[in-house]
């Protein structure tokens, strides 16, 4: 398909590298899948890369059981202590493989979770809301699993029972585990653990703050551990983001480590190898809510983990084009003067970065890198297509 550029708006099209393993570097695998064919790049392209090949090429995986050294380090852990977990997310990807790690801190004492409800913070319903009725309980109240008896939630696309899968997690490390359901900190607070994990992802700080103004100080976020730069191995987000690896070898992926400077590199490469300039991303989850299940699809921290200075924190303010075309049409342009105002206009908009004006109306400004993590995450990462490269064309 050979498509004149004028006769497209923004294209965004998967590229396939092949299997990207330790032993890669992830510019050279850049440079080579580029070698192949390049035209697959344009000068204004942005070129993005799923922070995962990113992260596994850097090494930047950790065991369990290092895990568990690292908190029983932080928090000060016996084993015979109480740790309490505020909002972990209901995920086997995400959440499952840290669990273990945290019950082997206390092999001899209790792990206590307390969910939110109905729904964790990406929308993974815990509860039901008609339960939640039926039990007459409202938002800061707690809700026990005796209560809730046969109205345990399956969750609505992986069939899992996940208060069952996260008990066994913990009892299979030789400890006592406790979940119960509550919004609101002080239910984890009368239960007076040893050490609290503010375990949610988005909300984390707010919580966080709450946990250690109510008195509580032996209190950490997930971003708190193997967060530390003098260390080999790191992320600026610290557990957060981090995936399962290897189940058998108990591996978790990190996210990648000083990824502005990746983008960077990749960028200088691409423009001496093939004279092209480009921008560069390393993309995580995109910011996608299902609108059927209701399922937030951002669980790593953020979306854009990394990029380029020529679209760093710069916005993509949108001309409302059929607001604009109807008021020049009512004023006897023509179409030709119609199309070449618009333009005028949009231009103006992407070179000033002016967020106000009757133009931009019914437009919401948003970074760049945000709208185009969350595009190539669901070309590539949510449609689980092996092409964790992306390029996107004509985005202004």
């Amino acid at each position: 398909m050979n498509i004149p550029d004028e006769h497209l708006g923004v294209t965004a099209y998967g590229v396939k590298t092949g299997i990207i393993t330790f032993d890669d570097n992830i510019v050279e695998v850049l440079k080579k899948t580029i070698n192949k064919n390049p035209a697959l790049i344009k000068d204004g392209d942005i070129v993005c890369i799923t922070e995962a090949v990113v992260a596994i090429t850097q090494h930047n995986v950790v065991n369990l059981n290092d895990v568990a050294r690292e908190l029983t380090s932080i928090l000060k852990l016996k084993n015979d202590s109480t740790i309490g977990l505020i909002h972990p997310i209901l995920s086997r990807n995400r959440f499952s493989m840290i669990l273990k790690a945290i019950a082997r801190t206390v092999p001899e004492g209790k792990v206590i979770i307390q969910l939110k409800f109905p729904n964790d913070e990406q929308g993974n319903p815990a509860i039901a809301k008609e339960a939640v009725k039926k039990l007459n309980k409202g938002y800061n109240d707690m809700i026990t699993l005796d209560e809730i008896e046969n109205d345990r939630l399956l969750h609505p696309e992986t069939g899992m029972d996940y208060i069952d899968f996260y008990e066994s997690l913990i009892e299979e490390a030789g400890c006592e585990a406790e979940i119960y359901l509550a919004n609101t900190i002080e239910h984890m607070i009368n239960k007076n653990p040893d050490a609290i994990i503010v375990s949610n992802v988005h909300a984390r700080k707010e919580f966080l703050e709450e946990v250690k103004n109510a008195g509580f100080e032996n209190a950490i976020t997930l971003q708190d551990v193997y967060s530390d730069t003098e260390k080999e191995i790191y992320s600026d987000f610290g557990l957060l983001g981090s995936n399962v690896l290897d189940p058998v070898k108990e591996q978790l992926k990190l996210c990648p480590k000083k990824p502005d400077e990746v983008c960077e590199e990749i960028k200088k490469m691409i423009n001496a190898e093939f004279s092209k300039d480009v921008e560069v991303i390393i993309n995580g989850d995109g910011a996608y809510k299902d609108p059927e299940t209701g399922i937030y699809e951002l669980a790593d921290p953020v979306s854009c983990f990394g990029c380029t200075s020529g679209i760093k924190n710069k916005n993509r303010i949108g001309v409302k084009t059929k607001y604009l075309m109807q008021k020049l049409y009512n004023e006897g342009k023509t179409r030709e003067e119609i199309a070449k105002i618009i333009e005028e206009e949009k231009n103006k908009f992407i070179k000033k970065q002016e967020k106000q004006g009757f133009s931009a109306q019914g437009t919401t400004p948003r970074k760049i890198q945000n709208l185009v993590s969350s595009l190539a995450d669901l070309i590539s990462g949510s449609g689980d297509s092996n092409t964790p490269v992306i390029v996107v064309r004509g985005f202004a």
